[in-house]
């Protein structure tokens, strides 16, 4: 019901604040904000949080009628009549949406202060557990099935790890399976929510974590993106399991921010996290582009410019 009147919400704010500029980070704003802009003489900015059409295809519970009838309302919506500029949240999405222009790429960055600690020294010395934390939108795209029966392989070796599954889980079938595979282990711990939660309590948890994974599906929805957790994890200094992406691969290895593991080879597991422990990490300082300052300057100017 919420997400039914919150278009006539949005359309009532417009009239009561009538402002100059108006910046929609959903498609489903865009049809009221394109009827009331000539009306209100505003200036429109489309900050294309996702690809939501693509975005479609990870989701396995759409009949193939509801997805083509949701594609056809976010195309109608997109159209570029009436939008000025565009804000992509990834540089793929300029290949992917070329009829989106002009634009300005403006990544999901870390927007916080830097820690400036060592971690590998203190993860070395521990033996009987860590703690791994497996944060954000979780869904089976996003690996957190193969992130559960990963963690089951380690805790064999590391009986008192714990494993943390906090975020956002828009798909209510799905909760349950995973509460269902993980009934029987009181060390995989849900902090789990059909709305999103706050994205401070995503970052508390990050912080008290050994280690962050990333266990996403190389789908083409996924591995050409940059992922938000990317920038996160290197900003708070703690290390990154991720799946197996060169693209990923590059960019953290090059400050030394994690490790690559294919958490669906499940035989050899424990192995392969061996090697993940005896890396130092973060020996080389993160480079300033994971921090929205970097990109600050060019989305201020470009307001400035509308």
């Amino acid at each position: 019901m919420k997400r039914i009147l919150m278009p006539l919400r949005f359309l009532y704010t417009l009239l009561k604040i009538r402002p100059q500029l108006v910046i929609c980070c959903t498609w489903e704003y865009l049809p009221i904000a394109k009827l009331l802009k000539p009306i209100l003489n505003f200036k429109l900015i489309y900050d294309v949080q996702e690809n939501y059409i693509a975005n479609l295809n990870l989701n396995p519970n759409l009949s193939t009628w509801r997805k083509q009838l949701a594609k056809s309302l976010i195309k109608k919506a997109e159209r570029s009549k009436g939008i000025d500029y565009y804000l992509l949240a990834e540089a793929v999405y300029k290949k992917e949406m070329p009829l989106k222009k002009p634009y300005l790429i403006l990544e999901n960055k870390f927007r916080g202060n830097a820690q400036n600690k060592n971690l590998s020294i203190p993860i070395k010395k521990k033996n009987a557990g860590f703690q791994f934390v497996l944060g954000g939108t979780i869904t089976p795209a996003f690996g957190s099935e193969e992130a559960i029966e990963w963690f089951k392989v380690i805790q064999s070796n590391y009986t008192d790890s714990v494993l943390i599954l906090i975020g956002h889980v828009p798909l209510r079938a799905y909760l349950s399976y995973l509460r269902e595979i993980a009934s029987d282990n009181p060390n995989i711990i849900f902090t789990l929510s059909e709305d999103p939660i706050p994205h401070s309590e995503l970052l508390a948890a990050y912080e008290k974590a050994d280690f962050i994974l990333m266990p996403y599906q190389q789908k083409d929805e996924i591995k050409s993106k940059m992922p938000t957790k990317i920038y996160e994890a290197a900003a708070l200094k703690r290390p990154l399991l991720f799946s197996p992406n060169p693209k990923w691969k590059k960019f953290i290895y090059a400050y030394q921010g994690g490790f690559e593991i294919d958490f669906k080879k499940l035989s050899g597991a424990s192995e392969t996290f061996q090697q993940a422990l005896i890396k130092d990490y973060f020996i080389s300082d993160v480079p300033v582009e994971i921090y929205w300052e970097s990109q600050q300057d060019d989305f201020l100017n470009l307001i400035d410019s509308l």
